[in-house]
């Protein structure tokens, strides 16, 4: 993911724009200009940017007849703009369009500004696509046909939800741009958005550039200078972790990979890998550096939490033992009620509106730990997002979580385990491509 976030410029003014840049005069910011900002200043506030020595994604989402999209193209082009989009809907003849009308319109010498489409509006969910659009595939069909009709018309990437970035880049390639709005800080509102991710996420994810800006539409987002050293220091830890973790599951053998002799999971699924992450338990040292690893990156991405629950039942230990180090309430959520006593799912107490932090040893397809969420709501629990030992990073998991609204977070996944089974000659080059190619389609990797 591109260093710099993309700073909506979220503000009434001028003046307030004026002021907020100033802060950064030191550290050129990427920010976005978007339609309430440019029809009420105009290419003005456009060319007072540049002058600051801002970069600018001109947000304008054009959409209309090709000619007329050539020629307003080319008229923005010469503002100096680093992006500008349209929407994919508007067909491929009218990108082709606005990529031509760009091309012609910037001065000579400069480089021509980045060029995206709109897929699905973030704030778009698929009952409504579905009903008020007459589009009767799944948004995510949608989204990754909007996503390839842009990449042969020649533009430079798509504006799309975090939580379909990695599928898009899986289908096109990896310079293909993906930028995703819909970014909200762990635990808060989404607004009118429903396909959100926390920044961190979205970088896991796939996510080019992130957009980040108002909580909710009344309420705006306070920014500090952000420093590149910083965000390159963390990420370098979460991938140190990634790769501690991943080793000792392959040490342990709490993962197994063998290609060719694939492993059946009780879905029918024929997978070259295994993961029970049960077997941590037996290992003192190793659970330890997961539960401190989890306490971490709740602490991190969910600072505000009040309990943490465990899924029953491997999720049970780790949510104990990360309890312990965060000094918080701990409970466990059932895989069904009990058919006796209280007939609860949820077995601890919690109280109404209490933030609660999901605690999950494996992500496959997610069902099992989406529904302990929703146990949890149902009783009365905020539920802030789930964090797990490791994910196969499937795509139908991605999807699961995406429509249910909850945010994943996990201390290694599968790509990061196949790079340390590989640089550690637990596989050879060979499986590690057959490896590589199970994750693309798992239900048909296998062809028996």
């Amino acid at each position: 993911m591109n260093d710099k976030p993309i700073i909506a410029l979220d503000f009434s003014t001028s003046e307030e724009i004026k002021n907020f840049l100033l802060l950064f005069k030191d550290e050129p910011l990427y920010v976005k200009v978007g339609m309430e900002l440019y029809y009420q200043h105009g290419a003005e506030i456009v060319k007072k940017i540049k002058e600051m020595g801002h970069e600018i994604f001109l947000d304008l989402k054009l959409h209309d007849i090709p000619n007329t999209v050539h020629r307003a193209m080319k008229g923005l082009a010469a503002l100096d703009i680093d992006m500008v989009n349209v929407h994919a809907a508007g067909g491929s003849e009218m990108m082709k369009a606005a990529k031509e009308g760009l091309i012609a319109g910037t001065p000579a010498g400069s480089a021509v500004p980045k060029l995206i489409a709109v897929t699905q509006l973030t704030s778009t969910s698929e009952e409504a696509m579905q009903t008020e659009q007459l589009i009767k595939v799944s948004l995510q069909e949608s989204v990754l046909h909007y996503a390839d009709l842009t990449c042969k018309s020649g533009l430079d990437g798509v504006v799309c939800s975090a939580w379909e970035a990695r599928m898009i880049k899986d289908h096109t390639n990896e310079d293909f741009i993906c930028l995703t709005p819909g970014i909200r800080p762990a635990g808060s509102a989404v607004g009118d958005q429903k396909r959100v991710a926390t920044p961190g996420r979205a970088r896991e994810i796939g996510s080019t550039f992130i957009v980040v800006g108002r909580r909710s539409p009344k309420q705006r987002i306070p920014l500090q200078p952000i420093t590149k050293s910083r965000t390159n220091g963390m990420e370098r830890n979460k991938m140190t972790t990634a790769k501690e973790v991943a080793k000792s599951l392959l040490d342990i053998k709490a993962v197994s990979l063998s290609p060719q002799d694939p492993f059946t999971w009780a879905s029918g699924i024929r997978s070259p890998i295994y993961c029970d992450n049960r077997v941590t338990m037996s290992y003192p040292a190793v659970r330890k550096q997961i539960a401190q690893g989890l306490a971490d990156l709740i602490k991190e991405k969910y600072p505000d939490a009040e309990v943490i629950a465990g899924t029953a039942t491997a999720g049970i230990p780790h949510a104990a033992w990360i309890a312990d180090i965060l000094d918080l309430p701990m409970v466990y959520i059932r895989s069904k009620a009990k058919d006796h006593g209280t007939g609860r799912k949820i077995e601890g107490k919690i109280t109404e509106g209490q933030k609660m932090v999901v605690v999950e040893d494996l992500i496959s397809t997610g069902g099992s730990v989406i529904e302990a969420s929703k146990a949890a709501e149902l009783e009365g629990a905020n539920v802030l997002g789930c964090v797990a030992i490791f994910t196969y990073e499937l795509a139908k998991g991605t999807k699961n979580f995406a429509d249910a609204g909850l945010a994943i977070d996990t201390l290694s996944n599968y790509s990061t385990l196949l790079e340390v089974a590989h640089e550690t000659n637990y596989i050879s080059e060979e499986e590690l491509e057959l490896l590589k190619d199970w994750s693309k389609d798992p239900e048909n990797w296998f062809k028996g």
